[in-house]
Order: C-alpha cells, then structure tokens, then sequence
C-alpha cells in the first residue's frame, strides 16, 4: 500500500496489502499454463486479504486514507510507478510509456501507453489533465492538492486566484500529457504516481456528482483491474482488467478485500486459511506464524508514523507550552514496550528513517536520529504544563483540566490504546483525558472540521523525499487539521522545493524539522515496522515501503 502514498491508517489493526516485488518476467500468456521465473502458476488465481476500515470514498480527488489507496492503487493507473527489483526501487512506466524534461527540467513531456478504461474507452492525455485540475479545483476540497502546487500556478489556483485552465499541465494530444512546473523541483517525478495526479474521467464524475466513487457502479477504472463490488464495511472485490495495457502480465484474475477491524477476526482467519495474508503486532501471534508451516514472514521498517497531534485553535492547544507538556509527558520507549510490546520503533522525529534525500541516502542519518530528544533535554512536563496553565489564566491545578483523545475506531485495541494515556497522563501531568471513539468516517469528518482537541492518527508518506512528511504541516496544505501555521517552516520549505542542490536542500529541511519539533503541533510516538506473514505460495511480494505496483505482478505458484 502505498503508502503512500498520502494516506491516513487506522493505527493499531495493522492492514496490509501487497504490493508486487520485481522479480524477473519470464512468461507466457496463456491461461493455465503460465510460468514466471520458473513457477507454474495455479490456474485460479485468487488472492484473499483485508483492511482494517471501510474506505470513506474511492474518489482520488477526494480521499486520502489509506484503505482507499490500497484500492486506487490496483484499479487506477497513474503515469509511474516504482517498482522494487532486487534492493533498488526503480521508477517504471505505467499510464506513461515515457518520459523526459527540459533542459532545466521545468517542462516535462509523457508519452502514454495505449491503454482504455473498464468500459473500453481510451484514456487520454486529457483525462490526466482532468484529473489534475480537479485536484487542484478549490471547488473540489481535495486534501491532495498541496502535493502539486508544483506545477505551475497550481497554487494560485487552489487559492481561487487563478482559473483551473491556466494550471500548466495540457493535452498535446490524446497521447502526448505536457506538465510545466512552477520552478525545477527535484522530487516532480515522484508525485506521478500518487493519488493527486492520477486520470479521471469527466464524464463520469459529472454523471454522478457528489456520489463518484462512492459505490463500486459510479466509477470506471484504468488500473490493471477493475472493482467489481462494494458491500460497505463488508467487502471489497476487484478482478483483472483485460482492457488494461499491460494485461499480459497481470496474473491474479480476482483480488478480495475484506473488512475486518478485530485483530483476533485476522489473525484466525489467516491461521484458517481464508485470508492469504496479515500483518500482526502481538507477539505471541507473530511467534506463532513465524513457525507456522507454508508461511513466508518479512520484517521491515515501514514509512509510516503513529503519532498524536493538536488543535491549535482550541482554547488549551493554541499554547505552545501546553502542547510541549502532552508532547514530552510521553515515554516513548514504555509506549512501545506497553502497546506495542516492543515490536515498532520510539520516534524522536518527523520524517522516518527510510527516507532518502537522493544519492546522499538516509534523511535520518544526515541530520541526526533523535530531534526531538535533543529539544526535549531534561525539561520537565509538569512544569511545562503549569506554565502554559498561568499563561492562558487558568490556574495551577491540573486536575481541573479535561483533555478529550480522539481515536478512529471502535476497537478493543484502541480502547486499550486511550486507557494507557488515560492512565499515564494523569500520573505525569496530572490531568483527566476523556477517550472519545468513532468510526473512522466520523473521526475524519470531526477533525477536518476542527472540531476536536488532540487525536491520534498515523500517516504513511506518499513519496520517498522528506518534503513528503513536511509538506503536511505548512500552513496551506490542510493534510493533518492542526490550524498551525509558521511563516519561517513554509518560506525554508519553499526554498527547499526548488533547490536542486542536495546537501542545501537538506539543510533546509533539517531547520523546518527543527521548527515543527519545537512548537509541538504534532507529537511522533513510534515508527511502524512491519510484521507480515504471507502462505508460501503467494509470489512476487514486495518488501520496499515505496513500491507502487499494487497487486499487478503479484501471483500464486503451488496453492493445495
């Protein structure tokens, strides 16, 4: 999952799905007699796995959590997608057969691939046009449009102050898209395959309005499969998509999400055999699949962060102290130990470790692991509280204090989840904390609209460059609702945006960590790593966090 990609998890039932690894392509294109790399392929192939939560809309314009991408990603094709071969992610062709820039790599021209819709129409250069103008339509309220205010006057646009026909992106022809940038930005390539800029086609989403995307019947797909059914909070059933221009080496004829939010409904059903797949953070479970017969685990630091984080309108968050108080009251290495049982990793920062800067390599490793310990030192939280308290008039008893956590979801595990801060806050800072649970819909309904305190959320990065966690917390990108706002974070972030020169650009990103670690908006709590568990003989799967092939090239050899 791309985790991509931008998208929103439900943290604590951890929903997995594979993504295609890169194996060598020695196929034929029959049926029933297909090989790669020397596997016969079962003659059904069917693949069985879950998400943790009902995906709010399957309008890439408008959603971004991260079951609806798990989705997006396999029935929609965006112009590129990275592919993991051996150890190096390698950007592929995919809607765009190629690729190429400018001398100052501010026009970039794609050649598209012959590919047709569901429904046997071709997708065009004009549906990727559409699809980006709509992303950046102020009218659309997508939550993806600062991923490409990149483009040329894409943020004048999005701002109102420009129509959506003077965005820089048009049709030469049908098969010939031209995108031109604001300024060089070294990370453009990597924003061609996440939602903001997948194709849409017009027709249809005018056909249904403001219900696109919201049954499995009011959408067309482009991808190399097509949705064949929706039951809400139930199912979700997708098979391969013969129209797609890459058909030939697509090999799973059915793919079924199922919608389970009980880790324990999981984990039977994989140890059954109805699910294909699962991803645990309880050890005894993980212990008992790694010995289990026929099962292929993988290990792997992930892209994706679970984290805390403020509304800085409400009457107690807008101050900074209170926000430090909550943010450091937290023991990070405990969390880890008591929730997750010490399977994922303290987080003392913003952007994860996976994430590379370029040839450089690691982000991390450049800058320094642990910010936020450094800025924390030995202040203490209490005191931090009592501080803020005086300063917003309230006086010096934290127990006439009630914080309300929000979580999204109803589940056992993240009622157990707020009753731990419930405990621990109210032993180091002494305040009462009231566990607020909603379904994931309503969560994210409540939060956009501010209507919150602080919650709890993880995010999974739509690209591999730190631009794509920072980017989430300037003023005018509305990814994560905290209405904070820094000049100095959003100009040293501009400048980050075009400055092609490596070791300058991540120096700027280093002082905007530094900025966001120390106003405390958000409050890192760990880095997920990834605790899989696949029946030997499903193949192809990939292990990278930035893979972006989806179920494509992922197939079963050997299934009894």
């Amino acid at each position: 999952m791309k985790k991509r990609f931008l998208a929103i998890m439900l943290a604590g039932v951890m929903a997995f799905s594979f993504v295609a690894g890169g194996c060598g392509d020695n196929s034929t294109t029959t049926t029933s007699s297909v090989t790669v790399d020397g596997n016969q392929l079962d003659a059904d192939q069917h693949y069985n796995t879950y998400l943790a939560s009902d995906p709010t809309t399957l309008d890439s314009v408008k959603g971004n959590d991260t079951y609806s991408w798990s989705i997006l990603l396999n029935i929609m094709e965006p112009l590129t997608r990275v592919d993991q071969q051996g150890d190096k992610d390698v950007r592929v062709p995919a809607g765009a057969a190629s690729w190429s820039s400018n001398d100052d790599a501010t026009v970039w021209t794609f050649k598209l691939n012959d590919n047709k819709w569901s429904d046997g129409q071709p997708v065009t250069a004009g549906d990727y046009v559409y699809g980006i103008q709509r992303t950046l339509d102020p009218k659309s309220g997508s939550l993806n449009a600062y991923l490409i205010t990149c483009i040329k006057n894409g943020a004048a646009v999005n701002n109102g102050k420009m129509s959506v026909d003077q965005l820089g992106v048009k049709a030469v022809d049908d098969k010939t898209l031209q995108i031109t940038l604001e300024q060089p930005t070294p990370y453009f390539l990597s924003l061609t395959d996440t939602r903001a800029m997948l194709p849409q086609r017009k027709d249809i989403v005018e056909k249904y309005g403001d219900t696109y995307g919201a049954e499995a019947s009011n959408l067309v797909c482009c991808g190399p499969f097509k949705i064949d059914s929706w039951t809400h909070n139930s199912e979700i059933t997708v098979s391969k998509n013969d129209n797609y221009w890459d058909a030939a080496h697509v090999y799973m004829q059915k793919v079924t999400w199922q919608i389970i939010q009980e880790e324990t409904t999981v984990f039977n059903s994989f140890d059954s055999g109805s699910l294909d797949t699962c991803s645990s953070g309880t050890p005894e479970w993980i212990d008992r699949f790694k010995k289990k017969n026929g099962v292929t685990s993988q290990e792997y630091e992930t892209t994706t962060l679970r984290y805390h984080f403020y509304n800085t309108k409400d009457k107690l968050f807008k101050n900074e102290n209170i926000r430090k108080a909550f943010t450091y009251a937290i023991d990070r290495d405990d969390v880890n130990k008591t929730i997750y049982f010490d399977i994922h990793k303290p987080s003392y920062s913003w952007v994860m470790d996976p994430v590379t800067t370029g040839e450089n390599g690691s982000y991390r490793k450049q800058v320094g692991e642990d910010p936020l310990k450094d800025i924390m030192g030995n202040q203490n939280p209490k005191d931090l509280l009592l501080k803020g308290m005086k300063e917003l008039g309230l006086g010096d008893d934290p127990s006439t204090l009630t914080v309300t956590l929000s979580v999204g979801g109803t589940t056992q595990w993240l009622r157990t989840y707020g009753e731990y801060f419930q405990h621990k806050f109210k032993d180091v800072l002494g305040v009462n904390i009231k566990l607020e649970q909603n379904e994931w819909g309503t969560f994210e309904s409540k939060i956009n609209s501010g209507d919150y305190q602080m919650g709890y959320m993880s995010w999974t990065i739509d690209y591999n460059d730190p631009m794509s966690m920072l980017e989430l917390m300037k003023t005018d990108a509305g990814a994560i609702p905290t209405f904070w706002s820094n000049k100095q974070y959003d100009d040293l972030l501009t400048q980050a945006s075009k400055q092609m020169d490596e070791k300058k650009r991540t120096d700027l990103y280093k002082q905007a960590e530094q900025i966001l670690l120390e106003e405390c908006p958000v409050c890192p709590v760990t880095n997920e790593v990834a605790h899989t568990f696949t029946y030997s003989y499903v193949k192809n799967v990939a292990t990278s966090p930035f893979n972006t092939m989806g179920m494509k090239k992922v197939y079963t050899s050997g299934r009894s």
